[in-house]
């Protein structure tokens, strides 16, 4: 019995001392099962947008580069009794740190089936944001997708001719050109069902018109279903 309780108190001082270092060394960041880190990671999935707008303001003014911005947000605290976590339509309070160290209050938009996360900078509350009657036109793509090959065309489809057109015979090609694009806001439709719609701005240039690319998450990747010009 003795025995029996030396190792319990073993075993009892190997856990206590991996929660401390798990909360206080590694801050939970190293842990996939933690809730906030749950929520990060449904981000590296979807495409990162940003009003515009807003983000060329936002990103000089707290020197954050494309790739500072997603270390910020990988360190970032999620404010769970502040979010709308439930329904189709998920909206996180964080709070990340720019290039001085001051603390940055910023929404993140989740719609489920949808390939995007867009967020909302200097916002620590989603009902004033919803509420709120100035909405963003397009968006900007300052992350895409964190696997290779996220945008894709279905076989056989007729569309393969039309970027052919534009000189988009690969893949490779495809998953450029789309994440130049910027996300229009408008035309969109994330509460379209069976799946939001998405649709993305292909930039034109002198020679070429603009296109609308419309886009579905299937399996977790962006099939393009359309091509309007």
């Amino acid at each position: 019995m003795e025995s029996f309780w030396r190792r319990l108190r073993y075993y009892g001082f190997g856990f206590g001392l991996g929660l401390i270092l798990t909360f206080g060394i590694f801050n939970t960041r190293g842990c996939s099962w933690m809730p906030s880190n749950r929520v990060k990671d449904s981000f590296e999935g979807r495409i990162w947008v940003m009003d515009a707008v807003q983000a060329q303001d936002f990103f000089k003014k707290n020197k954050f580069t494309h790739r500072s911005f997603y270390k910020a947000v990988q360190e970032a605290d999620v404010f769970f009794s502040k979010s709308k976590k439930h329904g189709k339509h998920k909206i996180y309070v964080l709070q990340i740190k720019n290039a001085q160290n001051r603390k940055i209050d910023l929404l993140a938009q989740i719609v489920d089936e949808s390939l995007i996360v867009d967020f909302i900078p200097n916002q620590s509350n989603w009902k004033r944001y919803k509420k709120s009657k100035v909405k963003p036109l397009y968006g900007e793509i300052i992350r895409p997708a964190n696997q290779k090959s996220f945008f894709y065309l279905p076989e056989n489809s007729p569309l393969k001719t039309h970027f052919d057109s534009l000189q988009i015979r690969d893949v490779n090609a495809l998953n450029n050109l789309m994440n130049k694009s910027t996300f229009d806001y408008l035309k969109s439709d994330l509460n379209a069902s069976p799946k939001p719609i998405h649709v993305f701005r292909i930039n034109s240039t002198d020679k070429k018109p603009e296109y609308l690319a419309y886009c579905i998450l299937y399996k977790d990747k962006g099939k393009i279903v359309s091509l309007k010009q």
